[in-house]
C-alpha cells in the first residue's frame, strides 16, 4: 500500500504516528503542511517532502525530497507541487493529519490532482473546538468535513463536532494521534512505591493563545508553603514560566527542573516521561486541547492529573477520581485543585490504580498499531469496492 500523509513534518506526533506502520512494507510519503520545518529526529523510514525555506536537514534516516526548480512558497504554490506529487506517486490513501493546515493543504490539492484515492483527515486537538469560535475559519471547515470520505479523532467529543460541522464521511476510528504509550518501555521509567510518596510536580509551561503554562506556574507559586524539598519539572516551558519558576528555586524550598523549552526539536521525551514518572501530580493547562498527550503520560507514569476541563480527558477516567479538572483561566480553581493533590495520599493513590487499568485497556500502542493498520485496510477495501 502507498500512503501520502500530508502533516507537520518536524512534529513529535507525526513521527510517533508514523512510527506505528513500521514492518508492514508499505510506501510511506510525509508531505510538510507548513514550509521551513525540518523532519523530526525520530521519523524513519519514510520519503519526506520539505518546503524551502528550510535550512539544512543534517544526518537523517528519511528520504528528502524538495521542489525542483524556483518553486514559490505561498500555499497555492504548495497546493500545485502537492497535486502534481499526488499524480506522480499515485497514493492508495491520501491521509492529512490536522485540518487547518494539512487537509486545508490536501483539498487544495484533491481539486488540481487527478485523484480517486480516499481521503482520511484526522482531527488534532483543537482543530474544530478552538477554530470554530472564528467565524472566518468555519468556512474552511465545513468544507473540509463535507468533502472527505473518511474522518479519525482523538476523542468522540470531536467526532460529534465533526458531524455538527457537515462531515459526511465514515468516522474510521478514535484513538490518540501520536499513538498512544508503549507501556512495557514507559514502566522502566516510572519510580516504584505508591505515588502518595513522590515529591516531584511535572508542570507544561507553554504561553500561547490557547497554553496556559503562566497560571500553572502561578499555581504552584501559592501553593509553595507545601512544596518545601519538591521538585518542580518543566517542559515545553516559555521563558517568562522559566524565569519565574527560576525565582523559586532561588528563594530555597522548592528545586526546579527545566526539561524543554517551548518549541524545542530535540527535547528528550523520556526525560519527560522520566519527570512524570518521579512527579505525585501532573499540571497541564490549554485554554483548548484534544486527548492531550501529556495528560495520557501522566496516567501511565502513575502521576496524578490535574487537567484543564478543556481536554476531552474525562471520556477516559473519571473527574475527581482519575484526575482533576478545572477551567483553564480560574487562578483558584486551579490552586485549590492543586493543593488537593498535594495534600491527599489517598485520592493520588487510589487514582493511580484506575488510571493504570485505563492505560492497559485504551492506550496500548501495541493493540493501536494494528487498529490504525486496519483502519488503512478496511479504507482500502471500501475504495477497492466502490472504484
Amino acid at each position: 500500500m502507498r500512503l501520502l500523509i500530508v502533516g507537520f513534518i518536524s512534529s513529535v506526533h507525526v513521527a510517533r504516528y508514523v512510527e506505528l506502520l513500521a514492518g508492514t512494507g508499505w510506501d510511506v510519503h510525509l508531505f510538510a503542511s507548513r514550509r521551513g520545518e525540518l523532519p523530526h529526529p525520530e521519523l524513519r523510514a519514510v520519503t519526506v517532502y520539505l518546503w524551502p525555506p528550510c535550512g539544512d536537514p543534517g544526518e537523517s534516516e528519511v528520504e528528502v525530497v524538495v521542489p525542483p526548480g524556483q518553486a514559490g512558497v505561498g500555499l497555492r504554490d504548495r497546493g500545485r507541487y502537492l497535486a502534481q506529487l499526488i499524480d506522480e506517486i499515485r497514493p492508495d490513501i491520501l491521509h492529512s493529519h490536522e485540518l487547518q493546515h494539512g487537509a486545508a493543504l490536501a483539498r487544495m490539492a484533491r481539486d488540481v490532482a487527478d485523484l480517486n484515492a480516499p481521503w482520511l483527515v484526522t482531527n488534532w486537538g483543537s482543530d474544530i473546538l478552538w477554530y470554530s469560535r472564528d467565524p472566518g475559519r468555519v468556512p474552511l471547515i465545513r468544507a473540509i468535513l463535507s468533502s472527505c470520505g473518511y474522518y479519525g479523532a482523538e476523542c468522540h467529543r470531536d467526532v460529534a463536532l465533526a458531524r455538527a460541522f457537515g462531515l459526511r464521511g465514515k468516522v474510521i476510528g478514535v484513538w490518540p494521534v501520536a499513538g498512544g504509550i508503549d507501556i512495557e518501555r514507559v514502566s522502566g521509567l516510572r519510580v516504584s512505591g505508591p505515588p502518595s510518596k513522590r515529591r516531584a510536580i511535572a508542570v507544561k509551561g507553554g504561553v500561547s493563545d490557547i497554553g496556559q503554562g503562566g497560571l500553572a506556574v502561578r499555581a504552584i507559586e501559592r501553593c509553595a508553603d507545601l512544596l518545601d524539598g519538591w521538585e518542580v519539572g518543566g517542559y515545553q516551558v516559555h521563558q517568562v514560566c522559566d524565569e519565574r519558576l527560576r525565582a523559586l528555586d532561588e528563594k530555597g524550598g522548592i528545586r526546579y527542573t527545566k526539561l524543554s523549552a517551548e518549541g524545542a526539536r530535540d527535547s528528550a521525551h523520556d526525560e519527560v516521561l522520566a519527570m512524570h514518572g518521579r512527579a505525585r501530580v501532573s499540571l497541564a493547562l490549554n485554554r483548548s486541547d484534544g486527548l492531550s498527550t501529556s495528560f495520557l503520560e501522566a496516567l501511565a507514569m502513575g502521576s496524578f492529573p490535574v487537567q484543564s476541563a478543556t481536554s476531552c480527558g474525562g471520556e477516559l477516567v473519571a473527574p475527581g477520581r482519575g484526575g482533576l479538572f478545572v477551567s483553564p483561566t480560574d487562578e483558584d480553581e486551579i490552586t485549590s485543585a492543586l493543593r488537593r493533590a498535594i495534600l491527599d495520599d489517598r485520592l493520588v493513590d487510589h487514582a493511580a490504580e484506575i488510571n493504570s487499568a485505563v492505560v492497559a485497556q485504551h492506550l496500548d500502542r501495541r493493540q493501536i498499531r494494528l487498529r490504525v493498520i486496519d483502519a488503512y485496510e478496511r479504507i482500502a477495501s471500501d475504495a477497492a469496492v466502490h472504484a
